[in-house]
């Protein structure tokens, strides 16, 4: 208690009323240099010592393994080997969780390893070299012009939740405003539209042998397969939503849809309790996908939201 209070009374008084909130959906607005993850560390341990929650409900999602493990030592120093019991994980990781405790998606993925970057190169390759209907992403003369742009398009996708099947959709549904530079731009979609549905397909393609049999996942389908799973079994979700009744969210302004989906899905809204900590300034630079929307979607969702800003560097 004495280091939770020498590391409390370091706090100005915006960062105290955050701490002190516990109950309820919280966001806080938070720009360089304002202590947002002493802030997370200090809120936790107040719930375990001072609200008498238990740490095995607490979830705090972070973007790096790095900041994961800074702030599980925080915690530790604050209130003891109570704060390794609390989850501390990265989106990803998190996802992996779920993946682990649910029968299906641990059945589509268990065998599967992670694709590399040079097996990512090969796939894009193969597909603009077999494939029909690509030629406006294979330009004469340097087919592979475009290889870099494909691999960074199709992970955009992915980290917005939209899967070849409506990426196909929606692009199907476009039209060109006649121009030349419009014709062009509506062919390359509809060629993306392609590779995307076939790149997916070729990670677990027996027939063309690309890759050995074990198939391969990369590192933005985990949150898709995660996402899928806990749509499919209700059950699975309402057993995270039980498990993390206090979830927090660090550098909110950097996830993307697909992330802003997978905690939704075991989020209590009715009675949501998390405290997302975000700059909202930085938003617009769309770091990994994303945009201001994220802030107005949290007020959407849940209703009331408290707002608290953080002005003191």
């Amino acid at each position: 208690m004495d280091a939770f209070q020498e590391h409390y009374d370091r706090l100005n008084d915006e960062q105290r009323e955050a701490v002190d909130q516990v109950d309820g959906p919280l966001l806080v607005l938070a720009g360089p240099g304002t202590g947002k993850t002493q802030l997370l560390s200090v809120r936790a341990a107040n719930m375990i010592l001072n609200k008498g929650i238990s740490p095995e409900n607490i979830l705090i999602l972070t973007f790096t393994n790095a900041a994961a493990r800074a702030m599980r030592d925080r915690l530790a120093r604050i209130v003891g080997h109570q704060g390794y019991d609390v989850e501390v994980e990265t989106f990803h990781s998190f996802a992996n969780s779920i993946v682990l405790e649910s029968e299906g998606a641990i059945d589509y993925v268990k065998d599967k390893i992670d694709m590399t970057e040079v097996e990512k190169v090969r796939a894009i390759q193969h597909i603009l070299d077999t494939v029909e209907g690509v030629r406006a992403l294979r330009p004469f003369g340097s087919p592979y012009f475009f290889r870099g742009e494909i691999e960074s398009r199709i992970s955009e996708l992915k980290r917005e939740g939209i899967l070849p099947g409506e990426f196909k959709r929606l692009v199907s549904g476009l039209s060109s405003d006649g121009s030349d530079d419009g014709e062009k731009r509506l062919g390359r979609l509809r060629a993306l539209a392609i590779v995307y549905e076939q790149y997916e397909k070729l990670k677990d393609e027996e027939a063309v042998k690309l890759f050995d049999e074990r198939g391969r996942i990369d590192f933005d389908d985990m949150i898709l397969v995660a996402l899928d799973a806990l749509k499919r079994e209700p059950g699975l979700a309402r057993e995270f939503g039980k498990r993390y009744r206090y979830i927090m969210v660090d550098e909110y302004q950097d996830t993307n849809a697909a992330q802003l989906e997978l905690l939704f899905a075991i989020l209590d809204e009715k009675a949501p309790n998390i405290c997302c900590v975000g700059d909202d300034d930085q938003s617009i630079f769309r770091f990994q996908g994303a945009t201001l929307s994220n802030f107005r979607t949290l007020e959407e969702r849940l209703g009331r939201l408290e707002k608290i800003t953080l002005k003191k560097n």
